[in-house]
């Protein structure tokens, strides 16, 4: 078996529908899907029935609810093939031959366990469709560091990846909102090479009501806890990584976070930092004003990561190559 398609099912038959035509649409079968069912009705199992699998299918209507990403790891778990293509039962295929090029990203590169596509994100709401895609710079960042996805995700949704079985990790069950950046990032770090596929081979929906990243959006509890459990996973020398410390100055803006007790604010404990002043230069000004004026490093910091994004390239190589040269190696 060449591929497993793994599906982790919760209702939303009509999405689903689609999912499984787009499946069968596919000029490449040398598949299996594997549907894990977490939906407290039979709306899923009567779906099945409309379709011809030829022995394609396996099936498995869970006895208890696992939830989101249990489920996602109970579908990989059933998994025979060599690759294991997950799919969520609201994106699809965009084209016949999208699970061909996704076969060919590993097929072609084989120092690679991870590959991925751009994607087409369907907007429910407005019905405007996008390209998600990342940038060559991204790209590069990526290549570089994994932790660099702390600032985005410019990979996308899990159906837009695909890897080998043998290298495949769970989901991490602590998590909703970035539990497909966890994954990358442990699956990257294990091994940096990556294939990509500029093409949008996949479609997914946002701004869906049944979506769990739309009931995550702008919960600050949700955020901030798994930013800092992520965060927890990254050696010294990521943490130092100006877009780690660019990551954490978007999420102290959005959620007014002055200084580490205001975690407290949403019950939590604020992130373990070995350096004391590591987050002193990410605050807003009206709170670090003091700590910069008795320190002018820190000043001098802040205002770099202020304007990081707007720097030249090579100034940016620049500083990164001092930041590595002055970071500890070994990991926490």
């Amino acid at each position: 078996m060449k591929v497993s398609i793994c599906i982790p099912a919760y209702q939303q038959v009509n999405f689903l529908r689609r999912t499984i035509q787009s499946i069968l649409e596919q000029d490449f079968d040398n598949y299996e899907i594997i549907i894990t069912d977490d939906s407290p009705d039979n709306s899923v199992a009567d779906l099945l029935t409309e379709f011809s699998f030829d022995d394609k299918l396996v099936y498995v209507k869970n006895i208890q609810p696992l939830g989101s990403p249990e489920n996602w790891n109970a579908a990989i778990r059933l998994a025979h093939g060599e690759y294991i293509k997950i799919l969520h039962h609201d994106d699809y295929f965009t084209r016949p031959d999208s699970l061909r090029k996704f076969i060919e990203l590993l097929d072609q590169n084989p120092e690679a366990d991870f590959g991925f596509s751009a994607t087409q994100v369907e907007h429910i709401d407005t019905g405007l469709r996008r390209i998600h895609s990342p940038s060559q710079e991204q790209l590069k960042y990526l290549k570089n560091d994994p932790a660099s996805l702390f600032v985005g995700n410019c990979i996308g949704a899990p159906s837009a990846t695909i890897c080998r079985s043998s290298k495949n990790i769970d989901y991490e069950k602590k998590m909703k909102w970035l539990v497909d950046i966890d994954y990358y990032f442990q699956i990257l770090t294990l091994n940096k090479k990556f294939a990509f596929c500029s093409e949008a081979l996949i479609s997914t929906p946002t701004n869906a009501a049944h979506q769990v990243t739309e009931i995550c959006r702008n919960n600050a509890q949700i955020e901030l806890h798994e930013a800092i459990l992520l965060f927890s996973k990254f050696n010294l020398q990521q943490r130092e990584n100006l877009l780690v410390k660019q990551g954490w100055m978007i999420l102290f803006r959005r959620f007014n976070i002055r200084k580490l007790s205001d975690f407290e604010h949403y019950g939590l404990t604020a992130p373990i930092v070995e350096d004391k002043c590591y987050f002193l230069p990410l605050f807003k000004w009206h709170y670090t004003r003091w700590h910069l004026l008795l320190e002018p490093k820190l000043l001098i910091l802040k205002i770099l990561y202020r304007l990081y994004p707007y720097v030249p390239k090579y100034i940016r190589q620049l500083l990164k190559n001092i930041h590595l040269s002055k970071s500890p190696s070994k990991n926490i």
